[in-house]
């Protein structure tokens, strides 16, 4: 006997689907990472404690490759809402506040740092490949520029993220308490094909408590 289920109503948007996929895949595919992190971790220990040899490049490389987990990590949770926030106080908060509230954070306080953090690490990568950086230690990893340039390209990832959540919060705010317009083949352009909400029916399990 199947369990009784309530059906909520979710809206898809196309061209927020579309950017956060993007992201999405480049973030999966980079976490595997972590995969290869505790393979060197694994490798790094037993040469250390086994044979008093522990690698100096093989230590570098394991925070390299912690920061890129990392860091892209930061983009992926912004594309399912995953990311640390004062949920406590926006969760009581009217449904059109909290996005108007979100549509304000993300244009006051992400953009602007978002932009200054990628001209400033830019700059960085750009150097350390000018000057040939690499790493303080004689026996550690050349190239420094190439880990230093996943800070802009993490932020251009995070820029898509955000984006499509400023588009998802905006038309949200906008059809909050209203259904949107059903949109008739042929006579609409592509650009409100692309940011129009569409509304889908999900089954979300029961809540026991609700049942007589």
């Amino acid at each position: 006997m199947s369990s009784p289920v309530d059906t909520m109503i979710v809206y898809h948007i196309p061209v927020v689907n579309f950017l956060n996929t993007i992201v999405r895949r480049i973030c999966e595919t980079t976490a595997w990472l972590n995969v290869a992190l505790i393979a060197i971790i694994i490798v790094q220990v037993v040469l250390r404690y086994g044979f008093n040899n522990g690698q100096v490049p093989l230590e570098e490389l394991m925070w390299h490759f912690y920061a890129v987990a990392f860091m892209f990590g930061i983009a992926y949770s912004i594309t399912n809402d995953s990311h640390i926030r004062v949920d406590l106080v926006h969760m009581k908060l009217p449904r059109r506040v909290q996005h108007g509230v979100e549509i304000l954070g993300i244009l006051v306080l992400l953009m602007p740092f978002l932009w200054i953090l990628f001209d400033h690490s830019l700059d960085w990568a750009i150097s350390a490949y000018e000057v040939g950086e690499g790493s303080t230690s004689p026996q550690g990893l050349s190239h420094r520029w190439i880990i230093k340039s996943v800070i802009p390209i993490t932020c251009v990832l995070i820029f898509m993220a955000a984006l499509a959540r400023l588009i998802q919060e905006t038309m949200l705010f906008i059809i909050n308490g209203k259904e949107p317009e059903e949109l008739e083949p042929g006579k609409v352009s592509m650009i409100r094909h692309l940011i129009q909400p569409q509304a889908i029916e999900v089954e979300t399990p029961k809540d026991p408590s609700e049942q007589e």
